[in-house]
């Protein structure tokens, strides 16, 4: 396992005011939404959708009537895998390693074939000296692109002479669908942690005064495929692994009655929590509003967060609502109860 990042390590950069109010941001990990068995460590990724000899001549026709050529979807599939290691990586939870073999697969249909045989299982893992394997075994791809002309306005002339006349516009459309199917094998235990079946469309637009011209401003097919990967990978890592995510919050920096909240306000900005907190709670016994004491105790629960203390950042938000009225604050404190459990769900899935 790679170095495991502390849970409450906690990053804040400041943005641009905004109305009283300035926005922090807070850098840390969002769990895995499958919890996979801490041991597994190192994490193979396979390529199963190699046609298999059988299936040659179908998948041929195939082509032709789509208009793919036999080495798109391998090209696809490796796209898939990189993108799903890249995105691992972005976690400390597993080592990732793409394993240089294209299996036979299901050549036949975007269906998942049967599991992968257990001494297969064993004798790739074992090679890799892996843990576990993420195995690829459904990769179907398509590009479709439409044409045509339409009528759109433009402006044309100078000065007084400046008009708006209508023109006939070429456009190229191409819509993109990749349809993936994901294993993740635990071999040790004979388990088939997951499965699941993935898909993903999008549609690219380009428009000249041509047909070529309309054509070449089209993203190309190479290029639609490896965006559709890049988020299918992204979107599996964050159900397998916990990942990095970045939290906004907000605290107040004016007020015309209690210089304190200004003077915490400028504090926190240069990323002085702690001598903020202390003002902060030294204005709200001075407060002559009660809406700048609940923003005070506001501002305490949000330094405390950034500072990693939730549970003294809970409370505070508690307070904000229950004794001084913040209305903010409520939402608050439940979005900080998450967030702890979230964090313990982390802690768990990270231990070695």
């Amino acid at each position: 396992m790679k170095r495991i990042i502390p849970a409450f390590l906690v990053i804040a950069a400041l943005l641009s005011s905004c109305g009283g109010q300035k926005p922090v941001l807070i850098n840390t990990m969002r769990p895995a939404a499958l919890t996979i068995d801490p041991a597994i460590q190192t994490l193979l990724l396979v390529d199963r959708t190699k046609p298999s000899k059988k299936g040659n001549w179908v998948n041929i026709g195939e082509g032709i009537l789509t208009g793919e050529m036999p080495h798109q979807d391998k090209a696809a599939a490796q796209e898939l895998l990189n993108g799903l290691k890249n995105a691992l990586q972005s976690s400390p939870r597993y080592e990732v390693l793409i394993a240089s073999e294209r299996l036979e697969g299901n050549s036949l249909t975007a269906a998942f074939p049967d599991p992968l045989p257990e001494h297969l299982q064993f004798n790739i893992m074992n090679r890799y000296r892996a843990d576990a394997i993420l195995v690829l075994e459904v990769m179907d791809s398509d590009f479709i692109i439409t044409q045509g002309t339409r009528k759109v306005k433009r402006k044309v002339g100078e000065g007084k002479n400046r008009r708006e006349i209508e023109v006939d516009e070429w456009y190229a459309e191409g819509v993109a669908n990749i349809r993936v199917g994901l294993r993740l094998y635990n071999p040790r235990n004979k388990e088939l942690i997951d499965q699941q079946m993935i898909s993903q469309t999008n549609t690219w637009e380009g428009a000249a005064d041509s047909k070529a011209g309309a054509l070449a401003a089209l993203i190309s097919r190479a290029d639609a495929v490896r965006h559709l990967c890049g988020q299918i990978g992204h979107d599996y890592a964050y159900k397998i692994a916990p990942m990095p995510i970045t939290l906004k919050r907000i605290f107040y920096t004016k007020s015309k009655e209690s210089p304190e909240l200004e003077e915490g306000g400028r504090m926190a900005e240069v990323g002085q929590w702690e001598e903020a907190i202390e003002i902060w709670k030294k204005g709200i016994p001075n407060a002559i509003e009660p809406k700048d004491a609940g923003r005070m105790a506001y501002n305490i629960a949000v330094a405390y967060e950034v500072l990693g203390d939730l549970e003294e950042a809970k409370r505070w938000a508690q307070d904000a609502y229950s004794r001084y009225g913040n209305k903010t604050a409520r939402t608050y404190a439940s979005q900080l109860q998450r967030r702890m459990h979230d964090e313990r769900a982390v802690q768990n899935q990270l231990q070695e």
